[in-house]
Parts: C-alpha cells; sequence; structure tokens
C-alpha cells in the first residue's frame, strides 16, 4: 500500500515537471516575461532596456523603437501619409503580420539600423506604440546590401517610383557604392539607359520634383523625364506651366513629348550638358578637395583640377600632355574614337 502511494506520488511530481517545463516554453514562445516587462515599465515610467542577449537570439522579437535608426540607404525618400495612417489602422485591427528586418552597423552604437521596414516603423509610431516586432540579420551588411535587399523588397510590394529611385540612385553614385550607370544598372536589373534617365531628374529644380513625386496619381518616368527636357530646352515658366498641366491630369505623355520637341530649338542660354556616366574625384594628402575627372556618355571626357598655381600647374599640364600623347600612341585607328570626337 506504502508503494503504491510513493509510486502515485512519483508520478504526480513528474506531471507537474513536465507541466512546468511546458509552462516554461510557452512563456518563452509568446515573449510573455518580455510583455509583463514592458507594462510594467510603462506603469512606474521607468526604462526597459532590452537586453543584448534579445537580439543575439534567431527568429523573431520585439525591440524598442527608439533604438532603430533608418537605413543610411534607404531606396524611399516620399512615404504617402494616407498609405502610413492605412497601415496603422491595419496594425490597429490585425497586429503587426510582418517583422522588420534589421541589422547591426558600428556606424550606429546601440542602435539598429532598418533594412526593410520603415513604412512599418512610421505606421507603429503613428500608434503612440513603443515597441515593434523584429528579426535580425546576423550576416554583416554593406551599403550595396542594404539598399539592394530594401530595394528589392519594395520592387517586391510595388512601393518604389522613379522619384524615390533617382534619389537614392545619385547617393549611390555621389558616394561611390556603384562606380557608374553599367555597374548601378547592372545592380538594379534595369537597362543603363532607364537608370541614366531616372538619375537625371534630379536636375529639375527640387520644386518641381518634389511636386511630382508627391502627386496624388502616382507619375512614372516619361512624364517626368520629358518635364525635364521642357525645362532645359524652353527655360522654367514653360516649364511650370506643363508642371501645372500634369498635376492635374491634362497633360498626356504624347503632349509632352510634342513640347519637348517643338521647344528643341528654343535652347535657353547655358542649359545644362549632358549628365556625366562616371566620375573620379582627387584629394591632396591633407583629404582637401583637389578637383575631378568626369567621362560622359557622348565621348567627352574632362579633368578639372583647382588650387594648382605657378611652376605647379605648367608642371602638371606638361604631365597631362606627356600621358595623352602617350596613350594616342596606343590607338590602333580612329575605330576606337566616337564618331561625335571626330
Amino acid at each position: 500500500m506504502a508503494k503504491g502511494r510513493l509510486d502515485l506520488t512519483s508520478r504526480v511530481r513528474q506531471g507537474m515537471a513536465v507541466e512546468r517545463l511546458s509552462a516554461d516554453e510557452r512563456l518563452t514562445q509568446n515573449n510573455v516575461v518580455e510583455t509583463a516587462q514592458r507594462e510594467a515599465a510603462r506603469v512606474t515610467g521607468a526604462a526597459l532596456a532590452l537586453a543584448p542577449s534579445m537580439l543575439a537570439r534567431k527568429g523573431r522579437f520585439s525591440i524598442r523603437l527608439a533604438d532603430l535608426v533608418s537605413n543610411p540607404y534607404n531606396p524611399r525618400t516620399f512615404y504617402n501619409p494616407q498609405t502610413i495612417d492605412s497601415l496603422a489602422k491595419s496594425f490597429s485591427d490585425e497586429g503587426q503580420i510582418d517583422a522588420i528586418k534589421i541589422t547591426e552597423l558600428p556606424e550606429y552604437p546601440n542602435k539598429r539600423v532598418i533594412v526593410d521596414g520603415e513604412r512599418r516603423v512610421r505606421a507603429a509610431k503613428a500608434l503612440g506604440n513603443e515597441y515593434i516586432d523584429a528579426e535580425l540579420s546576423e550576416e554583416p551588411l554593406g551599403a550595396k546590401d542594404l539598399y539592394l535587399r530594401a530595394y528589392r523588397a519594395n520592387k517586391e510590394r510595388d512601393e518604389q517610383t522613379v522619384f524615390d529611385d533617382a534619389v537614392a540612385w545619385r547617393k549611390l553614385l555621389n558616394e561611390g557604392v556603384y562606380v557608374d550607370y553599367n555597374e548601378l544598372a547592372a545592380a538594379v536589373g534595369e537597362s543603363v539607359n532607364q537608370v541614366t534617365k531616372i538619375t537625371l531628374l534630379n536636375e529639375l529644380p527640387q520644386l518641381f520634383f518634389n511636386k511630382l513625386a508627391q502627386a496624388a496619381k502616382p507619375l512614372g518616368l516619361s512624364h517626368a523625364y520629358n518635364l525635364k527636357l521642357i525645362y532645359e530646352r524652353a527655360g522654367e515658366q514653360v516649364a511650370e506651366h506643363w508642371l501645372q498641366e500634369i498635376i492635374e491630369g491634362r497633360a498626356s505623355v504624347r503632349r509632352l513629348e510634342q513640347a519637348a520637341s517643338a521647344d528643341a530649338t528654343i535652347k535657353r542660354p547655358g542649359s545644362r550638358r549632358p549628365h556625366y556616366q562616371s566620375r573620379v574625384q582627387f584629394k591632396t594628402p591633407t583629404g582637401a578637395d583637389l578637383g575631378e575627372l568626369k567621362l560622359f556618355g557622348d565621348g567627352r571626357t574632362e579633368l578639372s583640377l583647382k588650387g594648382v598655381q605657378g611652376p605647379a600647374q605648367h608642371k602638371l599640364a606638361d604631365r597631362v600632355k606627356a600621358l595623352v600623347e602617350e596613350w594616342s600612341l596606343e590607338i590602333n585607328d580612329d575605330s576606337d574614337l566616337s564618331a561625335s570626337g571626330a
């Protein structure tokens, strides 16, 4: 009888142990402890920092919005407030469905960088939330990775516009992340001509650019690029008229092409030359700007240096002359030169 009671007691203890383990697993799985700690922090007003081990673990977890910084190479610049409000309502009604993607960069100590999920972060902030669900990318990400991962994710959702691309691509080229249009085009899977046209939209006046980007009805490259041509050929006043026509939905691409073609003969003085395809910048050993070498698609190559005077200037001219003459001897025939440069 005593043995039977001992067996029963043993089984009860084993069952309690299993249940306790199961409960612990459920608590961990559902972030119950973290949720309770956050609620306590909210009630007491005390700041609650995430334990470093939280970011070391895999999978989905919560992180403070205050601990996040935007992707320095975020492919998006323009965010429609209405879409943010709509996403915030979705958060409120259904909760957060997809975790944002984050990483760590040495440039941002004690912070986590958003790789993908800027809209979700903005929606969470609009609701007054303190936390958001995230997943940590464990592999190191460089500038190209930060851009391309977010760019491809946006393209899949059809959120990226040519104006977002124009701003991002100019930054990537100016900072030397991609050396020229050819490398950038290969990375984003577009033609060199397409990448060139989109990047050249930055030559529009900022006011024009922003109005096109924030138009109620999304506008594409054809409208924007033809407006750029009109601006360069006919000036700001004429371009402003066509900008208004575009915004109000009265200007078809065909009408803009005709206007750009008609204005081609009215090229204003000092109109902008074609944008360079590649640029190399020079600096002195102390880091001061010295000048740049630009390569243009029409065959031109321009070297521009500043601050070189007196004997140093003459010495530099002699060296450049000798270099060009030596290079010209390597040309087999005139086929190596473009027709426009002949």
